[in-house]
């Protein structure tokens, strides 16, 4: 592992930006290309807003942690709200009130998240929470990029980082 984060953010609308700067900022620095870049982006936006919206978590928060390996990068999210079954939302988009109190066609979300990941995996524990683990494996600018990378994965990685908000 080159590097892991671990977050413990509010379930506010505030804080989905920042899981995406957090996730895309990590990436150029490694060098990875641009659409797996774009699709990390979209992955976080859509599993952090879907806390937001529907978790509703006893104390008002969710973990994130990001672990970023030279081939791969996996995103965990973990709230501890109201749980569902993936198979439940299988169901057609509907009209849906929006972050903002707009009304919006929603539904989408999940099938955009399992087609840019490669691997997704949901785990209800007991009634109260979800989690979410998606894997998007890494492609980078240059070969000497994935070297680089490599070689950070092959090193020993150090106290992982945690972050609480």
């Amino acid at each position: 592992m080159i590097l892991k984060l671990s977050l413990d953010l509010p379930e506010e609308i505030e804080y989905i930006r920042l899981t995406r700067v957090l996730g895309k900022s990590t990436l150029e620095c490694m060098n990875v290309i641009l659409t797996d870049i774009e699709d990390v982006e979209t992955i976080l936006s859509e599993l952090t807003s879907n806390v937001v919206r529907h978790a509703h978590s006893i104390d008002g928060r969710y973990g994130l942690v990001l672990e970023y390996y030279a081939t791969k990068l996996v995103i965990i999210v973990k709230d501890k709200g109201r749980g569902f079954s993936a198979a439940d939302e299988s169901k057609k988009p509907e009209e849906r009130k929006g972050l903002h109190g707009e009304v919006r066609l929603g539904g989408y979300g999940l099938k955009i998240v399992q087609g840019l990941s490669d691997r997704l995996q949901f785990t209800q524990s007991d009634r109260n929470g979800t989690t979410v683990r998606a894997v998007k494996l890494l492609s980078y600018n240059s070969s000497d990029d994935a070297a680089f990378a490599n070689k950070l994965n092959a090193g020993p990685c150090a106290s992982p980082l945690t972050v609480s908000i």
